[in-house]
């Protein structure tokens, strides 16, 4: 394992409550398809994407530096170009209510679900310290 510093484990610490976010993110704008009193799906969805950003951001910045000597975890972090060609599926198609839904639930929900769970594996270590 690797040996953090405290202002590391901060940042893997608020990494992973935003991808816990994320995830409550999906679980509401799929609620939001049939549910219409869920009325912000698209303004949660915008917020995902954004902290799709995020993510590539600290994969790349922090983490990845972080990590630089575990390779598996890196393959991880690499592995989250998925979601976000998952994602791309939506381009053009979010006025298409039929579309969107469709696209997020059975492609960019759960290949970011995925992709957590495989990511927390390895960062729930540091996350427990």
């Amino acid at each position: 394992m690797v040996h953090l510093t405290p202002e590391q484990l901060t940042v893997v610490r608020q990494y992973t409550a935003l991808l816990d976010t994320i995830e409550e993110g999906f679980q509401y704008v799929i609620e939001s398809f049939a549910n219409y009193e869920r009325t912000q799906g698209d303004v949660v969805l915008a917020d995902i994407f954004a902290a799709f950003g995020q993510i590539d951001t600290t994969n790349e910045r922090s983490l990845a530096h972080f990590f630089a000597d575990d390779s598996t975890l890196l393959n991880e972090l690499q592995r989250f170009s998925s979601v976000v060609e998952e994602a791309w599926k939506l381009d053009g198609k979010l006025h298409d209510p039929n579309a969107k839904q469709q696209i997020v639930e059975k492609h960019v929900a759960p290949a970011f679900e995925a992709w957590k769970v495989s990511v927390m594996q390895h960062l729930r270590p540091y996350v427990e310290q």
